[in-house]
């Protein structure tokens, strides 16, 4: 999986969470607006090189992964975590090329109950069903890679 850390926070707190990462030596990859609506989700890179992805909840599947976290230690605290399931519930809305791999990697290497996650899109939205049976099915079974050039004389 990538060596990031994905943080959801619902959408009223999206800019006290980027005021405390900002705070913390964090800064975002893109300039921020903060006269609107906060964005979907942030980039953030920090002066040792790790990076924390923001995740504003502002409706589904966030809002749902923020409601169901369960606690669990992360770097010495208790922190609201997120199962593996809403982990690729949140993947399957972003267009980073990125969570396309993190899809891969937990769909391949981890116990995930896709079932689960089924049964959620089958109730909160149906129409994306097709695309986990893509991404699933394109994750454990990737095309063959295309033919190599003739070696170069």
């Amino acid at each position: 999986m990538t060596k990031d850390l994905d943080v959801v926070v619902l959408v009223e707190d999206a800019f006290t969470a980027l005021d405390a990462l900002e705070s913390a030596g964090f800064r975002s990859v893109a300039p921020l607006d903060r006269s609107g609506e906060p964005e979907p989700m942030y980039v953030l890179q920090g002066g040792s090189g790790g990076e924390i992805d923001l995740l504003v909840a502002a409706g589904e599947p966030e809002s749902t992964v923020v409601a169901e976290a369960t606690p669990a230690r992360v770097f010495g605290a208790t922190a609201p975590t997120a199962t593996l399931e809403h982990l690729i519930l949140m993947y399957l809305y972003s267009n980073q090329p990125r969570h396309l791999g993190d899809i891969a990697r937990i769909v391949t290497e981890a116990n995930v109950d896709l079932a689960a996650v089924e049964w959620y899109l089958r109730d909160v939205h149906p129409e994306m069903l097709l695309v986990l049976n893509e991404r699933v099915r394109f994750a454990r079974h990737p095309p063959p890679p295309p033919p190599r050039p003739k070696r170069r004389r």
